[in-house]
């Protein structure tokens, strides 16, 4: 008999500030941080380190894993990439009117534009991957994971049905939420901003 899995608490990251989407010789995987997103970062490498990590995972988007970067090269980890982290894509190309596509989808779980993913689709695909990492952590600990805004509102609203697009429009960059695993699924403990809730070490 196998012994019940232990509790894994769960980092959620927020990438810190990018550049703008439409900077020249960048597209959606290569955005870089900011001067201020990189200091941000370096800060939330100072605010995590009283914590113990037993892994560090991102989106394969640049600017995810650089928020985390500065965090695994103090504690010799590897960042590790994570497809299904992406964010979501709300368009393949430029939409002017992006803003209302974007609130038609918060109302409509299945609504997409032609070649866009639905916000019930990119919130499958975010909860399966984060019961993947459940899966390599069986153990428990924890760990930190770095994706994006709107794919991680998704993720919260998942477990909190309150949240809504003014939740994930007012998200800041970074961001810190604090899920937790406990052998039977996922609840939200808390997070805004760098407010992490401190259970142990």
């Amino acid at each position: 008999m196998q012994p019940r899995p232990g509790p894994l608490d769960l980092l959620l990251v927020r990438h810190a500030e990018a550049v703008a989407p439409d900077a020249d010789g960048f597209d959606e995987a290569t955005r870089p941080l900011t001067g201020a997103g990189a200091r941000a970062a370096e800060e939330l490498a100072n605010e995590l380190e009283p914590y113990n990590l037993a892994a560090i995972y991102s989106s394969p988007y640049r600017r995810a894993r650089d928020t985390v970067q500065p965090l695994a090269a103090r504690r010799g980890l590897q960042v590790q990439e994570l497809p299904d982290l992406r964010e979501r894509l709300l368009s393949p190309g430029a939409t002017p009117d992006w803003r209302d596509h974007l609130e038609r989808s918060w109302a409509d779980a299945d609504y997409a534009l032609d070649g866009g993913e639905s916000g019930r689709a990119a919130q499958l695909r975010a909860m399966a991957v984060l019961d993947l990492v459940r899966l390599r952590h069986l153990r428990g600990g924890r760990v930190v994971v770095a994706s994006h805004g709107n794919l991680i509102s998704l993720v919260l609203q998942a477990l909190e049905p309150a949240v809504d697009l003014d939740f994930h429009l007012a998200m800041p960059m970074p961001a810190i939420y604090h899920l937790e695993h406990d052998g039977l699924g996922w609840r939200v403990m808390g997070g805004h901003g760098f407010a992490v809730t401190a259970e142990g070490n």
